[in-house]
């Protein structure tokens, strides 16, 4: 490295500009305890983020600059009871993080060092997303660090690493020492060693003897329960090993890592017991159709399952804060109106789209509180009533073409999470009627930081705004449809109109493919981007549009010569080889995506937290893509400035 790129950094800089949220090292280490624990694995996890003191003097020590960045800020330690678990341990986080690289301590035939296995690591989008943007700018990478060793070998590394890799002239012209050292070195690593053929000659022993169960706990050696074997199953591996087909053979035979691989494919988490065992590896690998019959029977991924109970906790009473999971601003158009196309709106009153939007908000109301307010009535009307945490008000103006809506309740999943939904139904001079949405939740929020989960883990719409989208019509600067629409030379000229439009609130996805042999659209580059699948998910807040690639050329080359598309730069768009996905969103801006994107991508999707399933999973190629278009889409709408509902300080307030 020039001296040159190297840079250098204060103590005070890095304490300065490096803010880590504590979310990003208890989430991380959240994600990887939940999945070994699904795996049912012995093991401890520990984890730091670098002081702004030991960053300091790891840039002095070391150079950093130009094209290499520190990679550790974030560092996890994984320490495993089992010697063989250190690949099984590697095996499982390649499966839930994306890897960058992996490294390990190196020896020699005659040399004995503490072994641990280095993994560098991409950060979780919504993760990086709670470390200050400073930091990129002091050669840090997005990654974090996940080391893996056994605990023989972490009960000394810390005195190795200080008395001896740090402590290098301790030892210097002393090599008996040295020696000796290695020699309790080596002692450590036999014991590893040792401990795994202990147990795998127990198994065998245990195998020899017909002990089905112990056989399972002493050869695969995970965490399980004491459920019994069934009886079913017992009699059928004492049977099967009379009459020779070996069925007890093939269940000691399996490896440990294949139980692990069904372990991880499990979207709920199951019971790990003896039972559940021998139907993973019946399910994946044996296919015996006597086991699953009676594993059937037993209902056996739900025999067992213990009900979690939630803590009692105390909390200081702080200020709500709003978090919009959902907002539009659109007309309503009645295109879909009495049996009608979304072509044929035309001859629908603003009365009847009006009256229509009117009857579906309320009834969704009746549907989910009525319960509760037993006076409510059952046709629309003016209605205010308040218990506990459930509130409904609701303004109709017939007359006036006005109605306005505003419900909570309190969230039954997290305490003090409260819920609420808002409308404003209008209809203006022109005629039109215009339907206005905010849904999304409040809750106390625990430091100053803002609050980012909404969007990814909460996003959802109303189930009158999908009611009114699929039966009465709504025009977002194009009729909502969610079936696929293909652009042809004569829509050009009115497209370019609707990606102007100042007004539109629906971002617009437009894919570009070449023709296939037979006159089709030839999308196999998206590979599991699956256009029908996609455009079905995000109707209802983008259109989706498709075209073939001679169409495409010509809108681009109109899009080229448009100010609104041009930048001082130049323009958005490059000459680049087809096939492409172009995003317009409101606005103005442009996000662009190649087969190279679509071969490429990579994506962490944080899924919704329950006590028996994953919290954190990654996906590549074009199911990535898919899930990051969805993704972007949604956090442009959570965060747009479309509409910001009534904002009520008012408890028991009527919205006017």
């Amino acid at each position: 490295m020039e001296e040159t790129d190297r840079v250098i950094f204060t103590k005070e800089e890095f304490s300065e500009r490096v803010r880590v949220s504590p979310v990003v090292e208890s989430d991380l280490k959240q994600i990887i305890t939940d999945r070994m624990e699904q795996c049912g694995l012995y093991f401890r996890v520990f984890s730091r983020v670098k002081t702004a003191d030991s960053m300091a003097r790891k840039f002095e020590q070391k150079e950093y600059g130009g094209d290499r960045f520190l990679q550790d800020l974030v560092g996890v330690r994984v320490n495993l009871y089992f010697d063989d678990d250190v690949e099984i341990c590697r095996h499982i986080m390649e499966q839930t993080f994306e890897v960058l690289e992996w490294s390990t301590s190196e020896r020699s035939d005659d040399e004995f060092k503490p072994t641990k296995l280095n993994g560098v690591f991409r950060l979780p989008e919504y993760l990086k997303d709670e470390i200050s943007t400073d930091t990129w700018e002091m050669c840090i990478d997005d990654t974090f660090e996940i080391q893996i060793k056994t605990m023989f070998f972490e009960g000394w590394h810390e005195i190795e690493h200080d008395m001896r890799y740090k402590g290098e002239e301790l030892w210097r012209n002393y090599q008996g020492f040295s020696r000796y050292l290695n020699s309790i070195l080596a002692t450590l690593e036999l014991c590893d060693k040792s401990m795994v053929t202990l147990f795998e000659d127990l198994g065998h022993t245990l195998y020899k003897a017909g002990r089905w169960s112990d056989m399972i706990k002493s050869h695969f050696r995970v965490k399980m329960s004491d459920a019994p074997l069934y009886p079913e199953v017992a009699q059928l591996l004492d049977d099967d090993t009379e009459k020779g087909d070996k069925l007890a053979k093939k269940l000691y035979k399996t490896k440990r890592v294949v139980l692990i691989d069904q372990l991880l494919k499990r979207s709920r988490r199951v019971p790990i017991n003896v039972n559940t065992i021998i139907a993973l590896l019946n399910d994946g690998v044996f296919h015996d159709s006597r086991l699953t019959a009676i594993f059937r029977k037993h209902d056996v991924y739900n025999d067992g399952r213990e009900e979690s109970l939630a803590e009692s906790r105390h909390y200081e009473l702080r200020p709500l804060t709003r978090q919009t999971v959902f907002q539009m601003r659109t007309q309503v158009d009645g295109s879909r109106l009495r049996g009608r196309t979304e072509d044929d709106g035309d001859g629908v009153s603003s009365d009847e789209i009006f009256d229509a939007c009117v009857e579906q908000i309320y009834d969704w109301i009746v549907k989910k509180y009525g319960q509760l307010f037993k006076n409510m009535p059952q046709k629309p009307s003016t209605y205010h009533a308040d218990i506990l945490a459930y509130h409904v008000a609701v303004n109709l103006d017939r007359a006036g073409g006005r109605m306005n809506m505003h419900v909570r309740h309190m969230g039954p999943e997290v305490g003090g999470r409260i819920w609420y939904s808002e409308a404003a139904l209008s209809v203006d001079e022109a005629g039109k009627v215009w339907l206005c949405v905010s849904n999304g939740y409040a809750q106390a929020r625990k430091d100053d930081r803002p609050v980012h989960e909404g969007a990814g883990i909460f996003f959802s719409y109303p189930g009158y705004y999908k009611t009114i989208v699929d039966t009465v019509g709504i025009f977002n600067g194009l009729p909502c449809s969610n079936r696929r629409r293909i652009i042809r030379s004569e829509d050009i000229q009115e497209l370019e109109g609707v990606l102007e439009d100042a007004d539109r609130n629906f971002p617009i996805v437009i894919i570009i493919s070449h023709e296939d042999e037979d006159g089709m659209m030839d999308e196999d580059w998206l590979g599991q981007f699956r256009v029908s699948d996609f455009t079905r998910t995000v109707c209802r807040y983008a259109h989706v549009l498709t075209c073939y690639e001679e169409v495409g050329r010509q809108l681009l080359a109109r899009l080229r010569d448009n100010p609104a598309f041009t930048s001082s730069e130049g323009s958005s768009f490059s000459a680049a080889d087809f096939p492409r996905l172009y995003i317009f969103w409101p606005g103005g801006d442009v996000d662009d995506f190649g087969p190279e994107d679509v071969e490429n991508c990579s994506f962490g999707r944080h899924l919704e937290a329950r006590s028996d399933a994953r919290t954190y999973d990654i996906v590549r190629g074009g199911q990535a893509l898919y899930h990051r278009v969805v993704t972007d889409l949604r956090d442009w709408n959570v965060s747009a400035k479309m509409w910001d509902g009534f904002k009520l300080e008012i408890l028991t307030e009527i919205p006017t």
